[in-house]
């Protein structure tokens, strides 16, 4: 993690209610997935009858209702080098 990345925090009540603090961007959502920017990562949040209760950018709060089934995580944002191209640098 970046040393300028700030906290988040994340509080899920019931499976029915996520509150997540330092969001800087909502990337895309629907009602099966919500992705969010969290400065180096991004928080893919999926279920069913997700939506965005409450948005706050300014103050970095998001709060999310529906049936939560799954919290992931995505780090180092970097695409990945692939084939021959990791052996040589490309």
């Amino acid at each position: 993690m970046n040393s300028q990345t700030p906290i988040h925090g994340l509080t899920l009540t019931d499976r029915r209610v996520l509150k997540i603090t330092a969001v800087t961007e909502v990337i895309s959502f629907d009602e099966n997935n919500v992705s969010m920017s969290l400065g180096d990562s991004v928080l893919n949040v999926s279920g069913t009858e997700l939506s965005v209760s409450s948005l706050s950018l300014e103050n970095g709060e998001v709060t999310l209702l529906g049936n939560v089934d799954a919290i992931v995580y995505l780090d180092d944002l970097k695409p990945r080098k692939r084939g021959l191209g990791r052996f040589f640098g490309a």
